[in-house]
């Protein structure tokens, strides 16, 4: 098996901001396994994060706004063929692998799905789903916050 690769900048604390998740999922080639979080802001405004790959290579662990991501892959004509690439955007001067692992975390999450057969083409999904996951992590983690 691998050695998973954790960028050392993904394991510092995060000022005022909480991690309501974290969770691992399968590459889009299949040959590794991507860590991420989702992170609340003191804004209350979601953000996820890659924080390991266990198959190679480098990748960035900014925090990136999910509304930049749906920014993006809501204003697309073609929303039902999405590629990582349409989330290079969100990583100008970074790592060009990121984008991929942020795909794979995404459909993880259930935020979109692949296409059929086609391991690179993903389709948007209703982001409400998801969007309840995220008020129900929030109100789980207010109340281990706040007994």
């Amino acid at each position: 098996m691998p050695e998973t690769k954790i960028n050392p900048r993904a394991t510092q604390a995060i000022p005022n901001r909480h991690i309501l998740k974290t969770s691992t999922c399968e590459a889009l080639s299949g040959n590794g396994t991507i860590g991420y979080e989702l992170i609340l802001d003191n804004k209350k405004a979601l953000h996820i994060r890659i924080t390991s790959n266990s198959g190679g290579g480098y990748f960035s662990s900014e925090l990136v706004p999910m509304s930049g991501i749906e920014g993006i892959l809501f204003s697309l004509a073609d929303d039902e063929r999405l590629t990582s690439t349409a989330l290079q955007p969100l990583f100008k001067g970074k790592s060009v692998n990121t984008p991929a692992f942020l795909m794979a975390a995404l459909r993880n999450e259930g935020f979109v799905k692949p296409i059929g057969e086609l391991k690179r083409y993903h389709q948007c999904l209703d982001s409400k789903p998801f969007k309840a996951l995220i008020k129900k992590l929030q109100k789980l983690s207010t109340s281990t916050t706040n007994p």
